[in-house]
């Protein structure tokens, strides 16, 4: 079973690479459904692209004809968020299904940063020209057309909304209302939003204590990001945790040699010598 998952993971990590490797834009829903196979084996990829296909198709119908961006706008909504019933999961915000596309497609409930993947890509298949804004806190979708910058909430049944709903989404979700600044809505680029794919699991995994799926995104993480530091260290505490003391050690004492005035830097020196205390105690 452990050799199976490791195989997995290894396949994972291996085609993840080769999609941000590539010399176009990364593909976003590409990459979200190889982090996916690595818990759903059976995953059928393809396939999934073949429903998103589809999904774009019929978008497509629905605003055919419509001149008006905001009818044009409704019309989406209508038919993903009432008709397909595409819904925030409220219930059960940190359930990481919620971060898998495969999952989100299937059981239609997701949080901002899955939904709004997907109404990007089916905006796009239907001709819209849609990008993602990464707000702190929440994550919403603008998209351009016919002269105008329109905000989609896909969280909240894909809405239009309007900056200061924005700001206002920020302070809600943070408590920091100065987070919020304009600049925000000119949106990020893939890798930001596979990055933040990431860190949602990652966070998730490291509050359910399951070390061995955080330590697989961070090196997940690591591939997206190679020279972010932080992840290194991250992988070090991982590795500590699943008593893999000299790889842990390895990691830790690089970042280090990167960072030794980072903040955390006597923390991590004082992990060291302990973990090099274990390496040395007799079993």
């Amino acid at each position: 079973m452990e050799q199976r998952t490791s195989d997995r993971h290894a396949d994972a990590l291996r085609r993840l690479t080769a999609l941000i490797e590539r010399p176009e834009p990364l593909d976003v829903v590409a990459a979200g459904l190889v982090i996916a196979s690595e818990e759903y084996p059976d995953l059928d990829i393809p396939a999934e692209r073949l429903r998103m296909e589809a999904l774009g198709k019929e978008a497509s119908t629905r605003i055919e004809g419509l001149s008006n961006p905001f009818a044009r706008l409704d019309a989406l909504r209508t038919y993903l968020f009432e008709e397909l019933g595409f819904r925030g999961n409220d219930q059960n915000y940190y359930d990481p299904r919620n971060s898998f596309l495969n999952e989100v497609l299937h059981r239609r409930l997701g949080i901002p940063l899955s939904l709004s993947i997907l109404y990007i890509e089916i905006a796009r298949r239907a001709g819209l020209e849609a990008r993602g804004v990464g707000l702190p806190g929440h994550f919403v979708v603008r998209v351009d057309d016919d002269g105008r910058r329109l905000l989609v909430d896909p969280y909240h049944g894909g809405t239009v909304i309007a900056e200061e709903d924005c700001r206002e989404l920020v302070s809600r979700a943070t408590g920091r209302p100065g987070l919020y600044s304009p600049g925000l809505l000119d949106g990020v680029g893939p890798k930001e939003i596979l990055g933040r794919l990431l860190r949602n699991l990652k966070r998730i995994y490291l509050a359910q204590e399951d070390h061995r799926r955080a330590l697989a995104v961070v090196e997940k993480l690591r591939r997206v990001f190679p020279d972010e530091a932080t992840e290194l260290r991250d992988r070090g505490f991982l590795l500590a945790h699943l008593e893999r003391h000299g790889a842990a050690v390895a990691d830790l004492e690089t970042y280090l040699s990167l960072h030794p005035h980072a903040p955390d830097a006597n923390a991590v020196r004082g992990r060291v010598v302990w973990l090099r205390r274990r390496i040395t105690e007799p079993s």
